[in-house]
């Protein structure tokens, strides 16, 4: 019976397509673009939308298949919350929000609570364009309002507490694992189950600083 049943697993299986001249061309174009992007600064979505035209102009890949596996709805929710965290930025909330942790912490808890709160808010934004930003120019504030606080401390806390959800679906790394999850996954699933792991590494995040300020103070 397991003799029988391998053959037809494997033969639904999807054929793998040979490798061409279209894909060796499409991967120099790639290798372009990065090196635009790396090396020349060139702006990322000018080099990104260049390299498409290319790839386009030589016929490399079929338009309407490609536009067909976008997946629209994971741009459209990560464009909506770049938005939303701009806004915020623009009225002066993450600096409100990130003043409030001086009230709500004492020099031994402050590096727990910065991680805990960048953490947070780095689920739902961008680490480097929202929360690096916002909050590593408080951290010199914030150790001169509570005497006794490492300001190294808190600042490792915004880094790590600020990249350690970047797997938030909400988030570029995160948006980008939805978005090139199998056919067969369910991408809502995904997203809750990604989003629920940003959480839990946002409370790991302000535990081990709030563990780490105890053992050394």
């Amino acid at each position: 019976m397991a003799k029988d049943a391998a053959p037809a697993n494997a033969q639904s299986q999807p054929a793998l397509e040979a490798f061409t001249l279209r894909h060796w061309i499409t991967l120099v174009i790639l290798a372009a673009v990065i090196f635009a992007v790396v090396v020349e600064r060139v702006h990322v979505g000018a080099a990104c939308f260049t390299g498409a035209v290319v790839v386009s102009l030589l016929r490399l890949a079929d338009e309407r298949a490609a536009f067909a596996k976008v997946p629209w709805s994971v741009i459209v929710m990560v464009c909506g919350v770049s938005v939303l965290s701009a806004l915020l930025d623009q009225t002066g909330g993450t600096k409100r929000f990130a003043g409030l942790i001086d009230q709500v912490s004492t020099p031994r808890t402050a590096s727990g609570v910065l991680a805990l709160v960048t953490g947070l808010v780095s689920i739902y934004s961008s680490t480097t364009g929202v929360v690096l930003p916002a909050f590593l120019p408080m951290v010199k504030t914030l150790a001169a309002s509570q005497p006794g606080s490492d300001p190294l401390a808190l600042a490792l806390a915004v880094l790590i507490g600020g990249n350690v959800v970047d797997m938030s679906p909400l988030s570029t790394i995160g948006a980008l694992c939805v978005a090139a999850a199998p056919d067969g996954v369910d991408r809502r699933v995904l997203g809750n189950q990604l989003l629920a792991w940003g959480f839990a590494l946002a409370l790991v995040a302000g535990l081990g600083f709030l563990v780490w300020s105890a053992v050394a103070g």
